[in-house]
């Protein structure tokens, strides 16, 4: 097992899939979590913005195990994620927001780069199709933060409404709601 702190962006650059083990609650993030995360990032984003950019957010630390197929040769390899993944499903959750934001906007070359954080390029040997997603969370999460991640929060409502969504309203408090707080 590795436990240290890392640099989201080495965390995400690197062609893996961060497995979420089935042992983990499901996603449980809402408001109270997600503010002052949010504040965070803003804070840090005026003081690069501003040539201010001193110290890097503290995300927390990830224990991180490998898996049995890190050194198999044409495959994404896997890694599981024993602490941290409420972090790290926020921050795909966010980039995912990004992505559609930039696509609104009609800047393709954000979109592109963030493209590259969520999604892992397969490999040859690669026999999941979802080995494409860095990400696999828990199987009571999967199907909704799959589709937020491929097909943005429209698509995610398309293909997930009644699942999620109570009279076209997201359902209050339940934990797959909070997924859609970006």
């Amino acid at each position: 097992m590795d436990a240290k702190d890392y640099i989201l962006n080495e965390v995400l650059r690197d062609a893996r899939r961060f497995m979420v083990p089935i042992y983990q609650r499901q996603y449980q993030w809402g408001k109270k979590r997600l503010e002052p995360l949010w504040d965070d990032i803003v804070a840090k984003a005026d003081e690069a913005l501003n040539g201010e950019g001193r110290f890097m957010h503290y995300m927390g630390a990830l224990i991180l195990a490998p898996t049995g197929d890190a050194n198999k040769f044409a495959i994404t390899p896997s890694i599981q994620v024993v602490d941290g993944q409420q972090r790290l499903t926020t921050f795909m959750l966010f980039l995912a927001a990004i992505r559609e934001k930039a696509q609104e906007l009609g800047i393709p070359d954000v979109e592109a780069v963030v493209r590259e954080y969520i999604f892992n390029a397969t490999k040859s040997q690669d026999t999941d199709a979802n080995a494409r997603f860095k990400l696999t969370p828990t199987p009571s999460d999967r199907k909704l933060f799959w589709n937020i991640i491929d097909k943005g929060r429209a698509g995610a409502k398309e293909t997930t409404p009644n699942a999620y969504y109570l009279n076209g309203s997201l359902k209050k408090g339940s934990a797959p709601a909070a997924l859609f707080a970006f």
